[in-house]
């Protein structure tokens, strides 16, 4: 039987607290903003993607040594570089080229290790969804986590899947049909 974990592991958490993905809210990156500037705001955003890149390094080595064999990456790796109302981007980050160097660091832990890696878009990116801006949405997030795999230089292939959200909720489907 195949094991694989989502997220974070509470065993790693009962060791040291601070093995954690750290997120940020569009709340608190406008707040920081605020209170100090955009780019502070930015390099905040850019030293938390820095920790969670590490954390999920330390998350592979606990899979590996627990014989878990699989292991999806969290979303929330990346907070609110999808986000449409920041006008956000990867090479906007402060430390991008670290962030790369460090992405590459850890596909080659991947691929050395036997511990194999997908991705899973939260539920809110639905490809047939009825709702258009829904969907631009849904094709930038998969572009966006795509090219965090393709800075891994992972495979492109199955053996890297990312599993995404196909269809619209049938209830409103059902009511759009009704309507006409």
């Amino acid at each position: 039987m195949k094991l694989g974990l989502v997220c974070i592991s509470e065993q790693l958490k009962d060791v040291n607290k601070e093995i954690a993905f750290r997120t940020m809210t569009r709340k608190r990156f406008n707040d920081l903003t605020k209170l100090h500037n955009r780019e502070y705001a930015i390099q905040e955003l850019s030293e938390r993607i820095l920790t969670n890149i590490e954390v999920t390094g330390i998350v592979i080595d606990h899979c590996e040594s627990k014989g878990i064999s699989h292991y999806r990456l969290t979303c929330a790796g990346f907070p609110l570089i999808t986000d449409p109302t920041l006008d956000l981007t990867y090479e906007k980050l402060y430390n991008h080229t670290q962030i790369t160097a460090d992405l590459e660091k850890l596909g080659k832990q991947v691929r050395n290790s036997s511990v194999s890696i997908g991705s899973h878009p939260d539920q809110f990116n639905v490809l047939a969804s009825l709702n258009e801006a829904s969907v631009i949405k849904t094709i930038a997030e998969l572009n966006f986590q795509t090219s965090i795999i393709d800075k891994m230089n992972m495979p492109k292939d199955y053996t890297v899947p990312v599993n995404i959200h196909v269809n619209a909720s049938p209830s409103k489907k059902k009511h759009l049909l009704q309507s006409k």
